[in-house]
């Protein structure tokens, strides 16, 4: 990025909390006079060189967040993500609110979501939400006043088994579960719709060792009921019986969806590695 001798900023919000919002503008405050480095806001996007983002991408602002940055000159046109709902989402990432083009909405999969679904983001200055000295050292870096401290690094997951032969490689070990961790992942993050994220771990592990008891009977369906029902009498806490409840349905869900991929790709491909 070339250096700059001064930055018009426009600021949108895409659906934050306010936090970052009130950061942005203390950053603007005489306090710190970000002024000083050449940094001036526009109430127009047509003046602006650099577009603010924070929050994460509802769907009620994704259309003025595009028509926003359209309405900018072609260069240099720098977008900056502020705040971690901005960089990727945040907790938000896979709420029903947010504009997220990613088919898995998450699951077992990699978060994904936030402004850069419609619009590329340039620099990312994550935190929830980040300092007033965090966004002025980003800012310096548009302006190449500062140099960056931290560099980009590649690394790459080796199948488990298979020896590092290069140094950016590493091993990856699967955490040891009586379920397969794509069912771990899947029900945790379905677990925080109903218990929220505090106890959702608490009362996943106790689902698992359920699991695990269960699955040493000849039925394991019945024998997971019983247990899960005996766990919810014994529970004083109605929220978590009700989780117990939800998880298990959830995972027998599961377990078919993925016993069906399974055999399709047993059809499919004779030697596969399973689901």
């Amino acid at each position: 990025m070339t250096r700059m001798k001064s930055i018009w900023v426009y600021h949108v919000d895409a659906g934050s909390c306010n936090g970052c919002d009130i950061e942005v503008l203390d950053v603007l405050s005489p306090y710190y006079d970000a002024e000083r480095l050449g940094v001036k806001v526009v109430p127009n996007p047509r003046h602006a060189d650099v577009l603010f983002i924070t929050g994460p991408l509802t769907r009620q602002t994704r259309i003025a967040l595009k028509k926003s940055y359209e309405a900018m000159p072609p260069k240099p046109r720098i977008v900056v993500a502020i705040g971690t709902c901005a960089c990727s989402g945040g907790i938000w990432y896979n709420s029903y609110a947010l504009y997220n083009t990613s088919p898995q909405r998450g699951r077992d999969r990699l978060r994904s979501g936030g402004p850069e679904m419609i619009v590329p983001i340039d620099m990312y200055i994550p935190g929830c939400p980040p300092s007033p000295e965090e966004i002025l050292y980003g800012i310096a870096q548009l302006l190449g006043i500062k140099e960056k401290k931290m560099k980009g690094e590649y690394w790459i997951a080796l199948p488990p088994g298979e020896e590092k032969k290069a140094e950016n490689e590493v091993m990856f070990k699967i955490p040891e579960r009586p379920v397969p961790l794509r069912y771990w992942l899947s029900l945790r993050e379905e677990l925080r719709r109903v218990i929220g994220y505090y106890d959702r771990d608490a009362v996943l592990n106790d689902f698992i060792g359920l699991v695990e008891k269960a699955f040493e009977s000849d039925n394991p369906r019945e024998r997971l009921h019983d247990l899960v029902t005996g766990y919810s009498l014994k529970e004083k806490d109605s929220r978590i019986g009700i989780a117990m409840r939800f998880i298990e349905n959830e995972f027998w869900r599961l377990y078919e969806e993925y016993h069906e991929w399974e055999e399709a790709l047993r059809k499919k491909y004779p030697i596969t590695a399973g689901v």
